[in-house]
């Protein structure tokens, strides 16, 4: 009962801050729309085969973490309609619609279960470390340093993760195998790939912004990632990643609304690739092409 309780009240702060981040979102651009000017251009098309590289990536995670005979389409269609299922209650969806069309397969409940808690996990890890290279390296670790009580902050963040790995210890183990360092490389391949992206729309759509490189938007983006993935009940993390993503970037020197902009054609390109995906694996299947 504590525990459903636990999640109930998790789940609805998680929708409460959605809501939140989108008012945000909203009334930013609502405030700037006369400064605001999107330009359509065919790099948001290079954006988008871009985005599609990344689903190559993930079939190959679900791939190696399975280790088991699923045809390489229909990976790529299983994730690519799991990605559009998450934009309606979350990443519930998103897991449930995936573990559905893989049984569908013919993977069973335990490899199905084992390849979402070592593909979160891993993923978690990945964007964890990015994330820390990203506060090491920029102005914001002195940021975190200035905040009044931040020793005690650190301290109870600090054992938080203390205690993650002590109840995740017999999980972690196994996941310094080579076939999972591999895929740690995927995940970082596919976070290297959302910095050049965010570069390219940064260079041809937004060229406003300034002083923000391809290290600091891959790594910048990692945290942002990482936010809208964890926060329960955000469908698809949109609102809070976008947020995020805006908050760590303001020190930059940049204007709100132009960072806005560029987190908006981000994400719009994300979702015309998962379409795409889609679309192009169901009539791959289809016609058997």
């Amino acid at each position: 009962m504590n525990r459903l309780i636990l999640k109930k009240t998790a789940t609805i702060l998680g929708n409460v801050f959605t809501l939140a981040a989108v008012f945000y979102l909203l009334a930013t651009f609502f405030e700037n729309t006369n400064k605001i000017k999107i330009e359509f251009s065919s790099v948001l098309l290079l954006a988008v085969v871009l985005f599609c590289i990344t689903h190559l990536f993930q079939a190959s995670i679900i791939q190696i973490i399975l280790n088991q005979k699923v045809g390489w389409a229909a990976l790529l269609r299983i994730n690519s309609a799991a990605q559009l299922y998450k934009y309606v209650p979350g990443n519930v969806a998103h897991f449930f619609m995936r573990w559905l069309n893989l049984k569908k397969s013919g993977v069973g409940i335990r490899d199905n279960a084992r390849l979402i808690l070592h593909e979160t996990l891993l993923l978690v890890i990945t964007y964890m470390l990015f994330g820390l290279v990203f506060f090491t390296t920029t102005g914001w670790l002195n940021a975190l340093f200035s905040v009044p009580g931040y020793q005690v902050i650190a301290a109870v963040a600090l054992a938080c993760v203390l205690a993650g790995v002590w109840f995740l210890r017999k999980k972690i183990a196994p996941l310094l195998h080579a076939k999972y360092l591999y895929v740690i490389f995927l995940y970082s391949l596919s976070a290297l790939l959302f910095g050049l992206i965010l570069c390219i729309l940064n260079a041809y759509m937004v060229p406003e912004i300034t002083g923000i490189g391809f290290c600091t938007y891959a790594l910048g983006f990692a945290v942002s990632y990482l936010a809208g993935f964890v926060v329960p009940g955000s469908p698809g993390g949109i609102g809070i990643r976008e947020v995020v993503f805006i908050e760590i970037f303001r020190h930059s020197g940049n204007e709100l609304y132009h960072l806005t902009q560029i987190i908006v054609l981000f994400r719009l390109a994300g979702i015309v690739a998962e379409l795409c995906m889609y679309c192009l694996t169901n009539i791959f299947l289809k016609h058997k092409l």
